[in-house]
């Protein structure tokens, strides 16, 4: 499997909604319905529904039913894209430069219980003349698989949705992963945690 230069950008373009029906805070409030399949788990908004996206190495999906601009899409990373964190989100920062409607606003890389964790924020200059604002996620689970979570929406609409995007992120887990094994749980607490600051900047 190969990711070309969009493959970070490819929700925008090819998120499909499959149905019509319809503050971030210190303490992570986990309301909302949950999502469970390929493996993975989180929970989303109530105004959230689950779509399709044929992006390139999908596991999940979820958008705002009111705008399917608004979305979060988990992809897992291939393996040619190396085995560790920073490998892998330098490897696709190499060809998201490479676009002239990149801009890199904010990247953190951060340890929360010996875990690397790396949060990349950067706008998309859209061929309408609008701006989309993502949010890219970088996680390595307890399976030793990296997962990012990417959340997408126009530059407008950032402030309003980015509690949806902290829940997603807060919640998320592999399938059948108990609350009790490792410290998972303490490392997604702490992500969520980091978001929280990574906004406020």
């Amino acid at each position: 499997m190969k990711f070309n230069k969009t493959w970070v950008l490819i929700p925008l373009l090819i998120i499909l909604v499959v149905g019509l029906s319809g503050c971030i805070t210190d303490d992570l409030v986990k309301t909302g319905q949950t999502y469970e399949s390929n493996g993975i788990t989180f929970q989303y908004p109530e105004s959230w529904q689950v779509v399709n996206s044929v992006a390139e190495g999908s596991v999940g999906a979820v958008a705002s039913k009111s705008d399917a601009n608004i979305s979060t899409v988990i992809q897992q990373v291939p393996s040619e894209y190396g085995s560790e964190i920073q490998e892998a989100c330098s490897k696709n920062n190499v060809n998201l430069v490479k676009s002239p409607n990149y801009i890199n606003l904010q990247e953190v890389k951060t340890t929360v219980n010996n875990q690397t964790v790396i949060v990349h924020r950067y706008l998309v200059n859209e061929p309408d003349g609008s701006q989309k604002e993502h949010v890219a996620t970088w996680i390595k689970m307890t399976n030793g698989q990296l997962y990012v979570l990417l959340f997408s929406t126009p530059v407008e609409s950032y402030e309003n949705e980015r509690s949806s995007y902290d829940l997603i992120v807060g919640t998320f887990s592999l399938v059948g992963q108990s609350k009790d094994n490792g410290n998972s749980n303490d490392i997604l607490s702490g992500i969520s945690e980091r978001i929280n600051k990574f906004f406020s900047n």
